[in-house]
């Protein structure tokens, strides 16, 4: 596979660098502006230090040069010297104690900020995005960067900072010294910077081009650990095949490095010995401007001081710039994140509904495709439910059962028509007005980590969840017997990942997502698949309370069991995302069509 390569202009990718980092330092100065000050001055307090120090040295040499030529001491001079020398030594050491403390609390809150924005955003985006692959290999890089990459941006940009302080002094020194010595410098540093500039390029190329295997890699890893996975792999010898793959993943990563690294060492090689000729032509002219009696004794230490922290300076300042630049198109990732924009739109004043009383609902010429795909799942699909009524939906896979849910929760807006509530579009109605009309139990329902009493609240986690009304989903959903299966009962952990955690089996798993949608009381219940994994005796249970409960509720049911669908007044089969036969289950018994010969298949499987 061919690596892409980012062919943006080079000026492009400078200025991209520039705000991502101005960006990133916003955010934590938004947060943190005490301790990013701190940190700004403890980094670049070092930088000025040495200067100061080697002036200093240089001063105690001339002294030390002159009481041998001429027997003449100023002692008290002498002594002050040192003691400045010693200040700042003790300045220098504290700066970077303070630097390491500074660093060390400003990079344990802000990950914990970064983390909660990206949490935030990724859970507040519609499903669309879960569902392609690309966001997929977009949200497998955040997860390498998030973590450590704004740290390395910033810590970067500081010594960037100190560097450039360095330069500067430098610089103004090494023109009185000559001129023409800075320009050395200069011309060896500059083809290092873009030189290393292109190794990061590059480096961040082979980065992206690897994200999808990344994503890979991770997956093939929870395959060999989970639970739920490890049983088949076991039984299938499956174990041996995935070991190969992450194998070959980990050897391709490695390879990409390791090109990487052979590049980035054999180049450095050669501008150390460039920087190592430079260093030492510089101290030669001093010494030869001695001896010519224009510059002191001390001044050769002083000057070599001052080349060395330009010449160090200047390749650091590249250094920290490139590295700028580079931890900046790894940004760029979560940064995207933080930018994608929602897809499903609300109305700048939404139209406010009440939960109490089911609405109206009503499909109109409802067409809709995938994103990513030509094929339409609903063609012109018109349907009203009238408030309270109990309808059932059941057809083959793919005939747009579980789509006609999506739609109505509005994961996802439909492709054409309109789907109506007491009349309003649902485009325009408050989503969060909507939602609370809604009690959903997905095909896919999820299984928290949690107590059990807190798989039930988060059915409504702005209701109390107290006992009486834990205790009353749970007998709702047919599940009162798992509290003898419970240790601890009501605040029993379910899952194997924390602690005593009990792993409920797949049927009781239903039930509690079942007593999830039932805790919500909703006045629109939606069952999708609700006794798939559920034995005859607890679904006859669970359909009789369901009668029950939603006297007053509109219910919805997907089901491929027809011994589930029956009971409903409305029973419609669909078929290539349209309705082809609709009545109740005597009514479409007589008419002997899709629906009798389904029900005829089943239940020969009974006999």
């Amino acid at each position: 596979m061919k690596k892409p390569i980012d062919d943006r202009p080079v000026l492009m990718k400078f200025r991209r660098a520039i705000q991502t980092s101005w960006r990133l330092v916003t955010i934590i100065w938004s947060h943190e502006r005490l301790l990013f000050i701190a940190s700004c001055v403890t980094t670049i307090l070092p930088g000025v230090i040495p200067f100061i120090n080697a002036y200093i040295y240089k001063l105690i040499i001339d002294q030390i040069v002159t009481f041998v030529s001429t027997d003449t001491l100023h002692q008290d001079n002498l002594y002050l010297l040192l003691s400045a020398r010693l200040v700042t030594y003790f300045v220098q050491d504290a700066a970077f104690r303070a630097q390491d403390y500074i660093s060390h609390i400003l990079w344990t809150k802000m990950p914990m900020v970064f983390q909660q924005q990206l949490l935030r955003k990724i859970s507040s985006l519609d499903i669309q995005y879960f569902e392609d692959s690309d966001f997929k290999n977009l949200l497998e890089k955040v997860r390498d960067v998030a973590g450590y990459r704004p740290q390395r941006l910033v810590t970067d940009l500081l010594y960037g900072a100190e560097s450039l302080v360095r330069v500067s002094i430098a610089a103004i020194a090494l023109v009185y010294l000559n001129p023409y010595l800075m320009l050395l410098v200069v011309l060896v540093i500059i083809p290092e910077f873009i030189v290393q500039t292109r190794q990061s390029q590059w480096a961040w190329t082979i980065w992206d081009w690897q994200s999808p295997l990344k994503k890979r890699f991770w997956y093939l890893n929870d395959v060999l650990q989970e639970a739920r996975s490890i049983k088949e792999v076991k039984l299938y010898k499956l174990a041996p095949k995935f070991m190969e793959d992450v194998h070959a993943i980990q050897l391709k990563f490695y390879k990409d490095d390791r090109m990487i690294a052979r590049k980035g060492f054999k180049i450095d090689i050669l501008f150390r010995v460039l920087s190592a000729v430079v260093y030492l032509g510089v101290e030669l002219y001093a010494i030869m401007q001695v001896l010519a009696r224009k510059i002191t004794i001390g001044d050769i230490g002083f000057y070599t001081t001052v080349v060395g922290n330009f010449q160090g300076g200047l390749g650091g300042f590249f250094r920290n710039m490139n590295g700028v630049f580079e931890s900046s198109l790894y940004l760029e990732s979560m940064f995207q994140v933080f930018d994608t924009p929602p897809i499903i739109q609300e109305n700048d004043v939404p139209i406010r509904i009440k939960h109490e009383q089911p609405p109206r609902i009503e499909f109109r010429k409802v067409s809709f495709v995938y994103p990513g795909t030509r094929k339409k799942i609903l063609r012109d699909f018109s349907l009203t439910i009238e408030p309270g009524e109990k309808i059932a939906f059941v057809g083959e896979n793919g005939a747009g059962k579980s789509t006609i849910i999506k739609l109505l929760a509005r994961l996802y807006d439909v492709t054409d028509g309109e789907i109506l509530i007491n009349g309003e579009n649902l485009k325009n109605v408050k989503r969060a007005d909507w939602y609370a009309c809604l009690g959903v139990l997905f095909q896919d329902f999820n299984r928290y980590d949690y107590t059990l009493k807190e798989n039930i609240w988060y059915g409504d986690i702005d209701r109390k969840p107290t006992k009486e009304t834990v205790a009353s989903a749970i007998t709702d959903a047919a599940a009162s017997g798992l509290l003898k299966d419970f240790k601890h009962g009501y605040e029993q952990m379910l899952g194997r990942t924390f602690e005593e955690g009990v792993e409920p089996s797949v049927g009781q798993w239903q039930k509690i997502a079942l007593a999830r949608a039932f805790f919500r009381n909703a006045p629109i219940l939606i069952l999708d698949e609700p006794t798939a994994s559920i034995d005859a005796k607890s679904e006859a249970e669970i359909f009789e309370r369901v009668e029950n409960l939603s006297r007053n509720k509109t219910t919805i049911i997907i089901s491929h069991r027809f011994s589930t669908v029956r009971k409903a007044e409305t029973i419609y089969v669909l078929e290539n995302g349209r309705i082809i036969e609709s009545g109740n289950h005597q009514e479409l018994v007589k008419k002997n069509g899709q629906y009798a010969t389904l029900f005829s298949l089943q239940a020969k499987g009974y006999q």
